[in-house]
């Protein structure tokens, strides 16, 4: 009898374990070969389901982004007030940090070797998602600087670590949102 693989799982299975892989070496240093074997899956199985590096970068990319903001948005009760919203997105910022840094540097690198129109589309809508998330808990009158803060906090606790306090973030964002 032959095996029943449902295919929207594996693609999401091989999309998430990607990711380390991609993050691991770099987008241009990742050959098929070496995510094949990184994933225990032949070639042949990868281009089944993709047409190549780029295809699983790009549906990667798309994959983590959609589900990050799902993942973060479903910890906040619809009649959250403004200071529990950000209370929430911060925890989950924390939680996940480290991912969010290397993602974050991921599709720098990946921007950096691939700045053809297609490449930076991409990466304008992946960041659009998670801004638009953003303005979507904040409310639209906020812009783009809150999103702009979480980059720029995630960068400078790469810098310095020592030097980072969340909570006088957390602070700084609340009164900016309070000053209107």
């Amino acid at each position: 009898m032959p095996k029943v693989v449902d295919h929207d799982q594996q693609r999401s299975e091989l999309l998430a374990a990607a990711f380390d892989l991609f993050a691991d070496k770099g987008y241009s240093a990742t050959s098929m070969r070496a995510l094949a074997a990184g994933l225990g899956v032949s070639t042949g199985t990868l281009y089944h389901y993709f047409a190549g590096k780029d295809d699983i970068f790009e549906q990667m990319l798309v994959w983590l982004s959609e589900r990050d903001v799902e993942e973060a948005t479903a910890l906040i009760p619809d009649d959250a007030t403004l200071r529990l919203r950000l209370e929430l997105l911060f925890t989950w910022i924390r939680g996940n940090a480290q991912y969010l840094r290397r993602l974050l540097l991921l599709t720098l690198d990946f921007q950096r070797h691939r700045s053809d129109e297609d490449a930076k589309a991409l990466v304008r809508a992946s960041t659009r998602l998670y801004r638009d998330a953003l303005n979507d808990q904040l409310g639209p009158t906020v812009g783009g600087a809150p999103w702009s803060l979480i980059q720029g906090m995630l960068v400078h606790e790469m810098l310095d670590p020592e030097n980072v306090d969340v909570p006088d973030h957390l602070d700084a964002l609340m009164r900016l949102l309070d000053s209107d």
